[in-house]
């Protein structure tokens, strides 16, 4: 006899996006599920937000008069699909006489890989692909210089952004482990940021610096007062349910609505963590990385959980993080690359991070990814499993054929 449970998986990937794990009966399984919320995506519910901005005017109101906009939206990466809302935008842009043809809309890939056309008629639709023009942002080229910011992070920008008359940007609030949160602000920096600020960003994140998972950090405050600098017209920030739809839209000022977002997404994520006695901590947690499964640079988002919910794991526990990974290792110019400026002060950072638990195992299941891939990311201490028998077996060695398991069936859950 087995036990079977359903978890959301391979964001992007197109089909049902669910993966069945297969449990020994023996097992006692628990699962920690987010609150969740409907899926709102319709028309009217976005015309709704958009028409109603928080503390600034319309898109018509701020387009009247002016003659281009850039449209900065969040790459492949993160979870939402912007179709709707983009072909909103483009709607009243036009109304407000912007014409296509004078519209782009830019890939905030920060130091990610290139969006593929594939990619962005999964992010934004095949309509609005055909209609503007499309770019990549590009780390490297194509910047400005704008001074820098009150903590002293060097300015560099996208130029096309920064030339055009109207700036309006489309992300999703989900917890982040240096932010806060996404969506907001952070569209700017690190999405269409040149790569000394990238690295500078970066840095002071993997120092320790003003870091803080679901709250208003000082990397966050630094990010918006960057931002504040370069300007930022029409922030639409999404909160999204735990399949990828989008459960609320938060239009108008990038620090005002993207606080609104905030409050309505610590609902959503929220996750009800009990009290548990020593005897009843679990021996096994398994912390789910979908919707930011696409590649193995995301997975370092497996500890945000995990740390969080210490208190209900048993001291010697075995901890395994999820991931589809359909992209493999993926991309990151600056901390997932061989010679990365940022790449050894990851590999230390995440070789230290698993040590503070001395007593724990960490293991990555995945089936797309290799033992090298693995270790190129992570430290020697990661247990690399591609079958998810072979995950079963080696709980059953270290922890017992009857072990406690819980199950945390995303990545962007917050703990209560």
């Amino acid at each position: 006899m087995s036990k079977f449970v359903k978890i959301p998986w391979g964001a992007w990937t197109g089909g049902d996006e669910a993966y069945i794990l297969e449990f020994p009966d023996s097992w006692d399984i628990t699962l920690f599920d987010m609150c969740d919320a409907e899926d709102i995506t319709n028309t009217n519910a976005i015309e709704t937000a958009l028409n109603n901005p928080i503390s600034t005017s319309t898109i018509p109101e701020i387009a009247h008069g002016k003659k281009s906009a850039v449209i900065v939206v969040e790459d492949i990466s993160r979870p939402s699909k912007c179709g709707p809302i983009c072909e909103i935008i483009l709607e009243e842009l036009n109304s407000a006489g912007i014409p296509d043809h004078n519209i782009t809309l830019i890939g905030a890939v920060g130091s990610h890989r290139p969006m593929t056309r594939d990619d962005y008629i999964a992010k934004v639709g095949t309509n609005v692909v055909k209609r503007i023009n499309i770019e990549n942002h590009h780390p490297y080229e194509n910047l400005i210089e704008l001074g820098k910011s009150s903590m002293g992070t060097p300015i560099y920008l996208n130029k096309t952004y920064v030339n055009a008359d109207i700036k309006i940007a489309v992300g999703t609030v989900i917890p982040h482990p240096l932010a806060g949160f996404g969506g907001g602000a952070k569209i700017v920096l690190p999405g269409i940021c040149g790569v000394e600020t990238l690295a500078a960003n970066h840095k002071a994140g993997l120092e320790g610096k003003g870091v803080g998972l679901g709250i208003i950090t000082e990397l966050r405050k630094d990010i918006e007062d960057v931002c504040g600098r370069v300007g930022l017209d029409f922030s639409i920030n999404i909160i999204s349910t735990k399949n990828r739809g989008i459960a609320g839209v938060f239009a108008g000022h990038f620090i005002d609505a993207h606080r609104k977002a905030i409050e309505l997404a610590k609902q959503v994520y929220q996750t009800k963590i009990p009290t548990v006695e020593d005897d009843d901590k679990f021996d096994v947690g398994l912390f789910n990385l979908f919707p930011e499964d696409t590649e193995l640079k995301q997975s370092s988002k497996g500890l945000n959980m995990s740390m969080r919910v210490e208190s209900i794991l048993k001291e010697e526990a075995v901890i395994v993080f999820l991931s589809a990974c359909s992209e493999g290792r993926g991309y990151h110019s600056l901390l997932g690359e061989t010679g990365g400026r940022l790449f050894s002060k990851w590999k230390e950072l995440a070789g230290s991070l698993l040590q503070l638990w001395q007593t724990k195992k960490f293991a990555l299941f995945s089936p797309n990814l290799s033992r090298a891939d693995v270790t190129h990311f992570w430290s020697e201490q990661m247990i690399f499993l591609d079958n998810f028998n072979s995950l079963v077996e080696f709980v059953e060695q270290e922890i017992s054929s009857e072990p406690r398991v819980c199950i945390f069936p995303t990545s962007i859950q917050l703990s209560s």
